[in-house]
C-alpha cells in the first residue's frame, strides 16, 4: 500500500513600481512554503530573492509565483540558493512550478536564479510565461546540474520537462522547452549528440531593443578557456546562450564571464557574491 505524504504548496507575487528613478514595491504576495527577500543594493533598481522554506521540492509539491513589472521599473529576482529537485516514487506526481511575468513599456526584468540540482529519480514540470512591450528589457537564465558528481552519484530515472514562453506586444516570440525522459540518465548524457559526458546545462536569453548588437562581443567572450562550452545565436530582437560544463561549479564561473556583457556590467545578484 502506498503512503500518502504531505506535499508543500506556495505561492509568492510581487508587483514594482515607478518612484520617479527607483523602483518601488507596489504590491506583495507571500504564501505556503514560498517567501521574498529583499536585500539593500546599490543604485535605483530592486533586487528579490526567492526562498523555499520547505528546503527543497518533493513530488508533488507545487509553487506558483507572479511578477509584475511597471512602466520604467528594474527588477532582479534571484534565489537564496540552488533549488533541489528530489526523488519521486514511481506513481508520484511531478513537483511543479509556474511563474507569470508580465513587463510593461521601459521595464527590466531579470530572472537570475541559482541552478536547479536534479537527484535521482526526481520529476519536475515548470514553466514560466512572459508578457513583455516592445520596449522592455528581459533576461532569463537557466541552469540545471543532473545529479551531484561530486558525491559519486549515478542517475538512472528522471523526468523533466522545463519551459518558456515569451510574448511580445502580444506576440509569441520564443518558445523553449527542454524535455528529458530516461530511465538511465548518466548513459543518455554521455552520448556526444546529447552533452557528451557533461552534467550541468544552461540557458541564457536576453530579449530586448539592442540585444542583437551583443552578439559579436558575447562571441569573442566565449572564446576564453572558461567559456568553451557555450555557444550563442541572435534573431527577432534575441540573443540565446545554451551551454554545457563538467559540473555546477564550472558553469557558474561560465556564467560568470557571460552575464556581466549582457548587464551592462551590473554587480552580481546579492545571493551570488562571495
Amino acid at each position: 500500500m502506498t503512503t500518502t505524504l504531505q506535499r508543500a504548496r506556495g505561492r509568492f507575487g510581487l508587483e514594482v513600481k515607478a518612484d520617479g528613478s527607483r523602483t518601488r514595491m507596489a504590491d506583495l504576495e507571500q504564501r505556503g512554503c514560498c517567501r521574498l527577500l529583499f536585500p539593500r543594493i546599490t543604485g535605483a533598481g530592486m533586487e528579490a530573492a526567492t526562498v523555499n522554506i520547505s528546503g527543497g521540492m518533493a513530488a508533488g509539491d507545487r509553487i506558483e509565483g507572479r511578477l509584475i513589472c511597471g512602466e520604467g521599473t528594474d527588477l532582479l529576482v534571484t534565489s537564496q540558493a540552488a533549488e533541489r529537485i528530489y526523488r519521486a516514487r514511481p506513481d508520484d506526481g511531478s513537483s511543479e512550478v509556474e511563474v507569470a511575468c508580465r513587463i510593461a513599456p521601459d521595464a527590466r526584468l531579470e530572472w537570475l536564479p541559482h541552478g536547479t540540482i536534479f537527484f535521482d529519480g526526481s520529476q519536475l514540470h515548470r514553466h514560466m510565461t512572459v508578457e513583455m512591450a516592445p520596449s522592455s528589457s528581459f533576461l532569463f537564465l537557466e541552469s540545471r546540474i543532473f545529479g551531484r558528481t561530486g558525491s559519486g552519484e549515478h542517475l538512472t530515472r528522471l523526468s523533466v520537462r522545463d519551459r518558456l514562453s515569451v510574448r511580445r506586444d502580444g506576440r509569441l516570440i520564443l518558445e523553449d522547452t527542454l524535455k528529458l525522459e530516461s530511465d538511465d540518465v548518466t548513459a543518455l548524457l554521455k552520448q556526444a549528440a546529447v552533452a557528451g559526458g557533461n552534467v550541468a546545462v544552461a540557458t541564457v536569453v536576453l530579449i530586448a531593443p539592442d540585444a542583437m548588437t551583443l552578439l559579436d562581443a558575447v562571441r569573442a567572450r566565449l572564446r576564453e578557456p572558461e567559456c568553451a562550452g557555450f555557444a550563442a545565436s541572435a534573431w527577432n530582437g534575441m540573443l540565446v546562450l545554451r551551454g554545457l560544463a563538467a559540473g555546477g561549479w564550472a558553469l557558474d564561473v561560465a556564467l560568470r564571464h557571460i552575464l556581466p556583457l549582457l548587464r551592462e556590467g551590473r554587480a552580481p545578484p546579492s545571493t551570488w557574491r562571495s
